[in-house]
């Protein structure tokens, strides 16, 4: 008996130590087109990536069991999860989501009022990279109310996003989801107003984008709204960060080679104040800023946020 429960118990050590390679596709449900830039993450340990332009994943973990679960996750299309022994050639079929659909209406826009919001004026500017430290795809945003000037039509004319002068970001080029999204009742990002998000292409040497948002002909909630940015985890996207880590008073690893995924984008610091209301998203959902550890004198006691140059019009 010994002997045996020995033979389970080194099996499943085997297994937990081999390699698992995941190999596949997403593609709509319905349509069977495939959806390029899922995240896919598992979130007991953490850890993603995100699918090609054509919807294809590729990637090997170690030391993982196969029955771990992992979330495919979509704008616009319900989330799924699947086991990591389902994915050696699997098709991964996602449904469109029928929770928000937007309700059909007929504007006509004047652009005859404007409002104008910038975030960056006046304020230390601070570079706002993964915040998973480029361990799964990671989303910041940050809220806008409707002006009170607009008492009918309040639509998003445009936004603008900055890049952070990192050498080894800011002159290459990359991908990242533009996302315009509600407020849910307890002050958090909810669904996208804008069904599919923006996929936007940094260039090479870019130091801003300017996307023009009237043609999405987005109503501003009265409840106002947030403007997210989302990393996307393609290899075009990925770029490696040397630093040091202290591990105790006598080991310290030197130039220790982390793999990140850019770009970089411009942020501000803020004090902490009442109707303070930005947020990341982790594997445990929406988080306020707040929550992050800003005690590194780089901070001075303040939070890095993110900020957009935003026109709103009527």
């Amino acid at each position: 008996m010994r002997l045996l429960l020995l033979f389970f118990l080194f099996i499943s050590m085997s297994a937990l130590g081999q390699a698992i390679r995941a190999v596949g596709q997403v593609v709509d449900a319905e349509t069977l087109k495939p959806l390029p830039y899922v995240n896919i993450v598992l979130e007991p340990e953490k850890r993603g990536i995100s699918t090609d332009k054509e919807g294809r994943y590729s990637f090997v973990v170690k030391d993982i069991s196969e029955d771990t679960d992992v979330k495919f996750s979509y704008v616009g299309y319900e989330s799924k999860y699947a086991q990591l022994k389902e994915l050696k050639g699997k098709v991964i079929r996602l449904k469109p989501s029928v929770d928000h659909l937007a309700e059909v209406r007929l504007y006509n826009i004047k652009e005859k009022k404007r409002k104008r919001i910038n975030d960056f004026r006046h304020k230390e500017i601070i570079g706002l990279g993964n915040f998973s430290g480029g361990q799964y795809p990671s989303i910041v945003a940050r809220y806008y109310d409707k002006p009170e000037k607009f008492d009918e039509g309040c639509f998003i004319e445009n936004i603008e996003v900055r890049y952070f002068s990192v050498e080894k970001t800011l002159y290459g080029s990359a991908k990242f989801r533009l996302r315009i999204m509600a407020v849910d009742k307890k002050g958090k990002p909810s669904y996208d107003l804008l069904s599919d998000g923006l996929i936007i292409q940094k260039e090479a040497s870019q130091f801003k984008s300017k996307i023009d948002m009237l043609p999405y002909k987005i109503a501003v909630p009265k409840d106002g709204f947030f403007v997210a940015v989302e990393h996307l985890f393609i290899e075009e996207n990925a770029y490696f960060e040397e630093k040091d880590y202290r591990v105790n008073d006598t080991i310290i690893y030197r130039d220790v080679k982390l793999r990140k995924y850019g770009p970089v984008f411009s942020g501000v610091l803020e004090e902490y104040r009442e109707g303070f209301n930005s947020y990341y998203k982790d594997t445990n959902g929406w988080q306020k800023m707040d929550n992050l550890d800003n005690s590194n004198e780089v901070f001075s006691g303040m939070l890095p946020v993110p900020a957009f140059k935003i026109t709103l019009t009527d």
